[in-house]
């Protein structure tokens, strides 16, 4: 079992590097420039990451049996270190433009990608509603908080009815909003419109991954090696060993500590570089902080199932 989540750990982390070498290769070779690419991006934050989100939440069974305690633990734990994130980083960041990048790379995980694969990983046959429910409540969370990060630090000064604005026009969160209603509702898309969401939908993972290979600068990696530092140890270390802890001293066990875990202990999402690009975060440190943690995650994966697994949490 250690063995095959470890096979899982280093698959899923390969194939997202492999596309994102892709994407770099794709750059040096085609000699894209940063506006092209910001423009591609732009599609896929805007048209093909929305419907991703919608198809997830709309497909799960979010009205089975949940343990809503998870769920309430869930949303607590990350509510409480996205604060404590938040206060740390302005206070050793000077530059908003790095802060809000550094703050959304630390509390926003690769959930929604690395979730359910996982899960079924750790606990093969289980059920799996409250992951569900998990990721078509925690998405939501994440994407308003990184609006409400970026926003704050993209401005001089707060302006809550421009973050207010830009919670309600954000796609991601329109998307995801759209997707528990019509999921709720028991509406059923006919095919001629759900096959395309889908195929759409499916597309956005590995068109983010091109573009995100193709921001990249080998350059970056030095320039930015203390912020990476910070976001990674919040990312990868800090957030998997508070919130892990108290779930197991809480008494979670099985499916739904495999869903904290994935929730947890994954690396940085890849939409987070989308968003921090359509938002005037630094792009460069975004690209770097999904890189790296994307990196180190297979061996801090590895270490956290092989602990948790010796412990009998699931």
């Amino acid at each position: 079992m250690l063995l095959n989540s470890f096979l899982l750990s280093v698959n899923a982390i390969t194939s997202i590097f492999f596309m994102m070498v892709v994407g770099y290769g794709a750059k040096c070779l085609l000699h894209l420039d940063k506006d092209m690419i910001r423009r591609f991006n732009s599609l896929v934050f805007h048209t093909l990451l929305p419907l991703m989100l919608f198809y997830n939440i709309y497909t799960s069974d979010i009205r089975a049996n949940t343990d809503f305690r998870c769920l309430g633990f869930a949303l607590a734990a990350l509510i409480v270190l996205f604060f404590l994130t938040w206060g740390i980083v302005k206070r050793v960041e000077p530059a908003n433009d790095h802060r809000g990048v550094m703050i959304q790379a630390s509390f926003r995980s690769n959930f929604l990608l690395l979730g359910f694969p996982l899960i079924r990983e750790l606990c093969p046959g289980a059920d799996l509603s409250t992951a569900a429910v998990l990721i078509a409540v925690v998405v939501p969370c994440y994407n308003a908080l990184a609006v409400i990060t970026l926003e704050t630090f993209h401005q001089k000064e707060i302006n809550f009815r421009k973050i207010i604005t830009g919670i309600a026009k954000n796609p991601l969160i329109l998307a995801s909003a759209a997707g528990i209603l019509v999921n709720l509702s028991g509406l059923r898309l006919p095919d001629c419109f759900a096959n395309p969401i889908s195929q759409l939908g499916s597309s956005a993972s590995p068109v983010a991954l091109l573009l995100l290979g193709a921001e990249f600068e080998l350059h970056s990696l030095r320039v930015h090696r203390r912020n990476l530092a910070i976001c990674t140890s919040f990312r990868l270390l800090i957030y998997p060993a508070v919130a892990l802890t108290l779930a197991a001293l809480l008494g979670f066990r099985g499916a739904e500590f495999a869903a904290l875990i994935s929730m947890f202990a994954t690396p940085a999402a890849v939409a987070s570089f989308s968003m921090a690009v359509q938002m005037g975060g630094n792009a460069e440190l975004a690209a770097c902080a999904v890189t790296t943690t994307t990196l180190l995650s297979a061996g801090t994966m590895f270490c956290w199932i092989f602990l948790f697994k010796s412990l009998g949490m699931f």
